[in-house]
């Protein structure tokens, strides 16, 4: 890594000269926590002073923001809970698919497997990279829920601090709501019960039974 003897002596944007962190990273428009991660990825080097602070070059800026200023696109993000729904799954591509292209949307589908209440899915965590790392500008969804059931106001709180917008094609009511709710409403009463009684215990096996019949009395 390059080493530079003095830092920097200039201001702002003009000339041949090298910018800190903080003017390259608002030169580029992205957070200081971007340029960190591009230079573990290799994606842009910074020079160092004898104090060990990063300087950057105004040249790789400007190729940078060229190229970066190319990339942002829009993610149609689309899941189901389970195998058995996968029809849904390829209709929800299919109409998200169909508008963004009637949108004329530059995009990518992502598509998930996975309740709801699992935070931990593939989809949805290349979807967060993708929000973090700034490379997209927007989100389609088919149906609200369809990113998590519960806490839909943090992730949407995260594109707000990254200026990716939101957008719901349908705002009424999933018809596959109600089933998936109540399947996630189990999933919570068998976890608690399993943690409380035991996994194995008579009594959690019993709650997680009456439960499971309950549900289906009521059409799940």
């Amino acid at each position: 890594m390059n080493t530079l003897d003095n830092c920097c002596p200039y201001s702002k944007y003009g000339g041949d000269f090298v910018l800190s962190v903080s003017e390259a990273s608002e030169y580029l428009g992205v957070s200081i926590s971007t340029m960190r991660r591009w230079e573990k990825e290799g994606k842009l080097i910074p020079h160092r002073t004898s104090g060990k602070h990063r300087r950057y070059d105004k040249n790789d800026l400007i190729k940078l923001r060229n190229k970066k200023d190319n990339v942002k696109i829009t993610v149609g993000y689309c899941r189901v809970s389970s195998k058995e729904k996968i029809e849904e799954l390829k209709n929800q591509v299919k109409n998200v698919s169909q508008f963004c292209i009637a949108k004329g949307y530059q995009f990518k589908i992502i598509q998930d497997l996975g309740s709801g209440l699992n935070y931990s899915k593939k989809g949805l965590d290349e979807l967060i990279e993708l929000i973090c790392a700034e490379e997209i500008d927007r989100i389609v969804i088919n149906y609200k829920d369809r990113i998590i059931r519960f806490g839909y106001e943090i992730i949407s709180k995260l594109c707000d601090i990254y200026n990716v917008e939101i957008e719901v094609i349908n705002h009424t009511e999933d018809k596959e709501y109600k089933e998936e709710l109540l399947e996630d409403v189990l999933s919570i009463i068998t976890d608690f019960s399993c943690k409380l009684y035991g996994n194995r215990s008579q009594r959690a096996l019993k709650i997680r039974k009456e439960n499971s019949d309950l549900f289906k009395k009521t059409g799940a």
